[in-house]
């Protein structure tokens, strides 16, 4: 249909090709038409150290985070340190409907988690569905964060179950979400001209005994609220 998805579900850059590398491995982004829904913060190209690190960090990517922890140490004078050392991918596509699945280790070393998502795109374009689920020992606390893009109007719903993402042309996508809490908190974008309030989905949620697990759906309403 109408709706992409962009997904970073490559390896970071090897040591010398990476002073800019951001730690966002799994992020993704979604656009539908010429408007942008789900978005990254963007990249800081000015002379602060701080608003650089912070946007290269993995909270500023729409992925998992694990205990604020970036899935990949970044350096403050630039380039990366730990990083994800294993990054599987696998795409498939049916009928028009595409399926990525993809996995990285960069949170096994401090924590013994290995970070997998799943997404599935309708042929349409109207059911984006995602399945993040942690594998490892019990104890963290994780979130998932959907960046908004600062044209878009975001509110809770159903006493909290839920979101409304309300697009400028007045196209509404709904998020629901199993395993995790639902909040909206401040962000900032970077896609554009200077710097852009905007608003930020975040899911949170606790690795159990059987590891953590977030289904996700973020689906077109064919009716205004």
């Amino acid at each position: 249909g109408r709706t992409l998805v962009i997904m970073d579900a490559g390896a970071p850059p090897a040591p010398g090709l990476d002073r800019d590398a951001h730690a966002g491995t799994l992020s993704f982004e979604m656009s539908h038409g010429k408007e942008r829904l789900i978005v990254n913060c963007g990249a800081y190209h000015g002379p602060s150290a701080e608003w650089r690190a912070t946007t290269r960090a993995t909270a500023a990517h729409s992925t998992l985070v694990v205990a604020d922890h970036n899935s990949a140490q970044i350096w403050p004078e630039g380039g990366l340190g730990r990083r994800p050392n294993e990054v599987i991918c696998e795409r498939a596509e049916d009928q028009g409907s595409q399926w990525v699945e993809a996995s990285h280790d960069g949170y096994r070393a401090a924590f013994g988690l290995t970070h997998a998502r799943q997404l599935f795109l309708s042929a349409d374009g109207e059911d984006l569905r995602g399945e993040d689920r942690l594998t490892g020992p019990a104890g963290q606390n994780f979130c998932l964060r959907f960046h908004l893009h600062p044209t878009v109007q975001v509110s809770l719903i159903q006493d909290g179950a839920a979101a409304l993402l309300r697009l400028p042309g007045g196209v509404g996508w709904r998020l629901r979400a199993q395993g995790a809490v639902i909040s909206v908190a401040d962000s900032v974008y970077l896609g554009g001209d200077g710097l852009r309030k905007s608003r930020q989905l975040v899911l949170d949620g606790h690795v159990g005994s059987g590891g953590g697990i977030v289904k996700w759906a973020l689906k077109r309403e064919q009716k205004a609220e």
